[in-house]
């Protein structure tokens, strides 16, 4: 059934609005026609009701058509008008024209008012078309969407706004251009074929596939074309249309997503997921590197719990650990002695974490396994290292410090017995003091190492003043300009301020100024002396070192030493002043190593 045009009619005569009724209801399949006899019943009628058009009289009492009409638009109406009047002339339908109207026709006999219902109803049809299409383009304006149609003579017919941002060209531009404009070759051609396929008799009327819009300026646009024809009846194809999504985010999280892949796939350190949905929280996932470690394939892996990897000597401490932090959902780190699967022992550093959804609940863990079996050899020489320092430390302490304080006693006994100076006594108590002086900083370096306390928060500024006081500085002043904190064993950075405020009196001289001051992250400990000797420049951290006569050249080690032990670097440059200046950077990088058990 034809959906029913509703006509409102306006004329002063009752006869002809009796007449045009009688026609339009024979013209037309199903109209509805509500006759009235003046603008103001008119006015009345619309605000009651629907009307699909407006067919009026010119010449009535009161208000004519044209100034109907007017009163109408004021409030925005968009019904179709048709002016049918007995009282035409050139001039009157100029103005009705000129206005806007949608049909002007003079009375007359039959063959005028079939004319007259042929024109309702071509305007009610092409004003309900331009509504759909309206609406249409309302709701594609809302999606956001660049829409497209091509032709049948396969140039663009339409885009609308959100298809020209995308390309970076006006609509003007691509409007009447072929797809080609804003396609490669290659995508010019996969579109045709999908084409084809839909107006083949057995083929998908959507087709969806992906194509890079290639912009005005920068890099072409990942999107996804959704295809169809345009509707047409027989063999007349009007064209096609598509909505286009860009797919650039998509296609970032993809390729992040098999970088991130292949990142764990070749991973220098073995890495597995569990799933504890699963029974026994079984892996499904290693790497290359955990099947090259551990000498198990990933078949015989995938699908069973990792402690497979233990053995006899496994120490079940480390293992409860694990059990306890699974139960807990929280990460750790322990070290195992695990199995290969030929039999052979390595050391393995494991840490786990739990990988969590947006609710918070574990849905995997992922593990890291690192061969530390270097390491711990490395660890265990270490360690007979330090007990053969050790032994030397007291070797030192006690088997030489011993005749050594003999020796000073005597030279001060045989002064004390001389009346006069002598120089040979004199020499032999400085070349006595300057033995004891290298045992003591050797016993430094041979006990403290490159390994510090537990570290704490420390105020510099705090530190250097203590540091000064400790330090014969005679004349010498010192200029504090920092408010920095940093995490460090607080004895040993008193030491390192000692040794170089003690560097700066012994080569700067008695009056020197001493300026302790902020880096980039980190300190430095500048003078204003005469500066490094350029002989020991490139040596000036090595032990024995100095420019300064019966100075022993430890010192400055001993502040590589303490500052390597905390994770810092130590540099020597000129200051400002043309003297020495030592930066200490790294103090905010990360926390320092702990001492050895």
């Amino acid at each position: 059934m034809p959906e029913r045009i509703d006509v409102l009619h306006v004329d002063d005569d009752p006869s002809v609005l009796d007449l045009t009724e009688a026609y339009l209801e024979r013209e037309l399949e199903s109209v509805a026609v509500t006759s009235v006899t003046s603008p103001s019943d008119a006015l009345d009628e619309l605000d009651g009701g629907r009307f699909d058009c407006i067919v009026s009289d010119y010449d009535m009492p009161g208000m004519d058509g044209l100034a109907f009409f007017e009163r109408l638009r004021e409030t925005d109406r968009s019904i179709p008008f048709v002016l049918y009047t007995g009282k035409g002339s050139e001039e009157i339908a100029s103005q009705a024209l000129n206005a806007g109207v949608t049909g002007y026709f003079q009375k007359g006999g039959p063959e005028q008012l079939r004319r007259l219902a042929n024109r309702v109803h071509q305007a009610v049809d092409e004003h309900r078309t331009r509504e759909i299409a309206d609406r249409y383009s309302t709701v594609i304006e809302a999606l956001g969407y660049p829409v497209y149609v091509v032709d049948e003579t396969g140039v663009f017919r339409f885009v609308n706004e959100p298809f020209a941002e995308l390309t970076g060209y006006d609509r003007e531009e691509i409007i009447g251009s072929p797809p080609g404009f804003i396609k490669d070759d290659e995508a010019v051609e996969e579109a045709e074929d999908r084409l084809g396929t839909i107006l083949s008799d057995d083929g998908p009327d959507v087709q969806h596939f992906p194509v890079d819009i290639v912009p005005r300026e920068g890099e072409p646009v990942p999107c996804r074309d959704h295809m169809a024809a345009l509707p047409y009846d027989g063999e007349c194809f009007e064209g096609s249309v598509g909505i286009l999504r860009d797919v650039s985010d998509e296609v970032e999280r993809r390729e992040e997503l098999e970088t991130k892949t292949r990142a764990l796939d070749e991973a220098p350190v073995g890495i597995t997921i569990t799933d504890p949905d699963l029974p026994d929280n079984p892996m499904v996932y290693v790497n290359d590197r955990f099947v090259e470690m551990t000498g198990y394939d990933r078949e015989e892996s995938i699908g069973v719990n990792c402690r497979f990897l233990q053995g006899p000597d496994t120490d079940e401490e480390p293992v409860s650990e694990l059990r306890r932090a699974v139960e807990a959902e929280e990460p750790t780190s322990v070290e195992l002695l695990n199995y290969r699967k030929d039999g052979t022992e390595f050391w393995n550093r494991v840490s786990i974490a739990p990988i969590r959804d947006a609710d918070g609940r574990v849905t995997e863990w992922v593990g890291f396994q690192e061969d530390i079996t270097g390491f711990k050899e490395r660890e265990a020489a270490l360690e007979r290292q330090n007990e053969r320092l050790d032994s030397f430390a007291g070797i030192v302490s006690h088997d030489l410090r011993n005749p050594l304080n003999v020796a000073q006693g005597r030279v001060d006994l045989a002064q004390m017995t001389t009346d006069e100076a002598d120089e040979h006594l004199d020499a032999a108590a400085a070349a006595l003091d300057r033995i004891e002086s290298i045992v003591e900083h050797t016993l430094t370096l041979a006990r403290e190492g490159d390994t510090v306390g537990d570290p704490e928060s420390v105020d510099l500024a705090a530190v250097a003043a203590d540091s000064w006081e400790t330090v014969d500085t005679g004349a010498a002043e010192l200029a504090v300009e920092t408010d920095r904190e940093a995490l460090a064993d607080p004895d040993r950075l008193r030491n390192l301020f000692e040794n170089l405020i003690r560097n700066a009196v012994e080569h700067g001289g008695p009056d020197v100024t001493v300026r302790v001051g902020d880096l980039d992250g980190g300190f430095y400990v500048a003078d204003d002396g005469p500066g490094i000797p350029e002989g020991v420049a490139d040596d000036l951290f090595e032990p024995g070192q100095s420019g300064v006569e019966g100075n022993t050249g430890f010192g400055l080690a001993i502040v590589q030493e303490i500052a390597t032990a905390h994770g810092w670097t130590v540099s020597a440059t000129e200051s400002a002043e043309g003297g020495a200046r030592f930066e200490i950077r790294g103090i905010e990088r990360r926390r320092p190593p702990l001492a050895e058990a």
